[in-house]
C-alpha cells in the first residue's frame, strides 16, 4: 500500500488542473463521496480553537478551502482561520471522535496522510468520516472512524 502525503496529492492535482483552476487549486475543497458535500469549518465557531468541522453544500468559500501547512507537511490548514485539522485527544481514538480546528502545532493529532481517497490521522490511524446518522443534511458531523473504505470515508479534491 502506497501512502501519499497531503502535499504530494495537492501538487499532483494542481499540476493536472488547467491554469485558471490552478490559482484556486492551491486551496482546494474536499468533497465527500457519499453526500457530495464539502468539508467545512463552522462559521459560528471559526474564531476559536475547537471549531466544528462538518459537511456543507459546496460553495467555494474560504471555510471550505484547505491546503498543506507551509511549515509542516501532512497538516491540513483552513484557509479561513489558518488553524489545522485536528482530532480531539479526549476521545482517545474511539470511533465517533471529534474532528475540529485548532491552532497548528506539530502534534500527531494534526498529522494526516492520504491513502487512496481516504484521509487518515497518524495519531491512531483512523479515517476522516462523515456521520451516517446526519449525512443527508448540511451540518453533518465529521468524525474519526475505523477505516473501512465506505463512501462516507472517501474524499476528492475540487479546485
Amino acid at each position: 500500500m502506497k501512502l501519499w502525503s497531503v502535499g504530494l496529492l495537492l501538487v499532483a492535482l494542481t499540476i493536472a488542473a488547467p491554469a485558471a483552476e490552478a490559482a484556486q487549486g492551491s486551496y482546494p475543497m474536499l468533497r465527500n463521496a457519499h453526500s457530495g458535500r464539502c468539508l467545512d469549518a463552522d462559521l459560528n465557531t471559526i474564531t476559536a480553537n475547537g471549531t466544528k468541522v462538518q459537511l456543507w453544500d459546496c460553495n467555494g468559500q474560504n471555510q471550505q478551502r484547505w491546503r498543506e501547512a507551509y511549515d509542516s507537511p501532512n497538516r491540513i490548514l483552513s484557509r479561513r482561520s489558518f488553524r489545522c485539522l485536528d482530532t480531539d485527544t479526549s476521545s482517545n481514538g474511539a470511533n465517533g471522535g471529534k474532528v475540529q480546528l485548532w491552532d497548528c502545532t506539530r502534534s500527531l493529532q494534526q498529522n494526516w496522510y492520504i491513502d487512496g481517497q481516504t484521509i487518515r490521522t497518524r495519531y491512531h490511524g483512523k479515517c476522516l468520516d462523515a456521520d451516517l446518522n446526519t449525512i443527508g443534511a448540511n451540518g453533518t458531523k465529521v468524525q474519526i472512524w475505523d477505516c473501512n473504505g465506505s463512501p462516507q470515508q472517501r474524499w476528492t479534491l475540487v479546485p
